[in-house]
């Protein structure tokens, strides 16, 4: 019966369902974002073997992080540390592609066997730089041609997969190179942490250790670093926002459709009082009938969220930079945004649907 009333009105049920999906589709989205691109950051930084990823405190962007190699060497100085490595990171403008990551690392350090040079060799100190493949293929460039990055024009060395899509899509300089391009002469942006193989059952304790010796930094666990950074952080309270904004507006048009639905069906529901519904029964359908055309705006919207985010995906300028993950964090929290939807904005119309006397319904015009 419930299917019955939602289909009665086909054109306004399927208006406030795609308008319900669209609502869902947005929020989903941003969580699906949010999720791949923190999955993103935490491999890129566990990468390398190291399982703490130090970087500044209280930066607005992790990309204005910025430690004195100073730090470095204290880290190093940490029992239970086996080696540090720094890490300067930008987004550097070159040709035709907006978002390029520049990496700078210490060519000799272990966090540099997690770049796989699969053609060419490795950049020399000056004037060279290796590719990511996804970053070659997309300037159609191979080991001995020329690129131009942040006005200063380099020899491609050689071109390296590590399977992370903002690695892949980057390059790779020599750490002293990037400071003096960068103008950052002994900065980094961060330091992967390799912690003795005998205290990697004591990560937490080796974490806190360092946040307790080095004022003004922050540590966390690599495998968790992008969750803790303020680019993910900011993308989630966004994602809060329009939750907010979306669960407001989405009850608002779904208590619209359902008081008209009610105020439509006034003789029929008088006729079902009088035939012996109870106020409760009336209440269950039309709240019922609520709920469901939510759920089904749901499940569009997040269908239509996680294929929002891959179809951005199949762009070749940022093929890769979004991994789409099964979370299905986010999409508990879609459904359950719907069923709110549903809740709120039926809860009105089936109080008013209630409270109908059987006479004066059956004489409604």
């Amino acid at each position: 019966m419930v299917l019955r009333n939602l289909w009665r009105r086909k054109v306004r049920t399927s208006l406030t369902v795609a308008g319900i999906a669209i609502g869902i589709a947005v929020v989903v989205a941003l969580l699906v974002v949010a999720e791949g691109l923190a999955g993103q950051i935490n491999d890129m930084m566990s990468g390398s073997g190291a399982e703490i990823t130090v970087m500044q405190a209280e930066v607005a962007d992790m990309q204005f992080s910025i430690l004195d190699e100073e730090v470095g060497r204290e880290l190093g100085q940490i029992p239970q540390v086996q080696w540090v490595s720094g890490l300067l990171l930008q987004i550097a403008p070159v040709e035709k592609k907006q978002f390029f990551l520049l990496i700078g690392l210490d060519l000799g350090s272990d966090a540099f066997q997690h770049f796989r040079v699969v053609e060419g060799e490795a950049p020399k100190p000056a004037g060279e730089i290796m590719l990511g493949r996804m970053a070659a293929d997309f300037f159609d460039r191979r080991p001995g041609d020329s690129l131009t990055i942040h006005g200063q024009t380099l020899r491609v060395s050689g071109i390296y997969e590590t399977g992370v899509g903002f690695e892949d899509s980057g390059g790779l300089i020599p750490l002293p190179m990037a400071q003096e391009l960068f103008k950052r002469k002994g900065l980094v942006s961060f330091y992967h942490v390799k912690v003795l193989p005998e205290y990697l059952d004591e990560l937490d304790h080796v974490t806190q250790t360092i946040k307790d010796r080095i004022p003004l930094i922050q540590a966390y666990r690599s495998s968790v670093f992008g969750e803790n950074t303020p680019d993910i952080q900011v993308f989630q309270s966004l994602a809060g926002i329009v939750s907010l904004i979306g669960l407001t507006a989405g009850a608002l048009g779904t208590m619209n459709t359902m008081l008209m639905s009610v105020f439509e069906r006034t003789r029929e529901i008088g006729t079902l009082r009088a035939l012996g519904w109870r106020k409760g029964r009336v209440l269950r359908m039309v709240l019922s009938e609520s709920l469901l055309l939510c759920l089904f705006g749901g499940l569009v919207g997040i269908g239509l969220g996680v294929g929002l985010v891959s179809l951005i995906n199949l762009s070749p300028q940022y093929a890769g930079l979004i991994t789409v993950r099964l979370n299905t964090e986010a999409f508990a929290f879609g459904l359950i945004l719907a069923l709110l939807l549903g809740l709120f904005g039926g809860l009105y119309p089936a109080w008013r649907a209630m409270q109908l006397q059987p006479l004066e319904a059956l004489r409604y015009e």
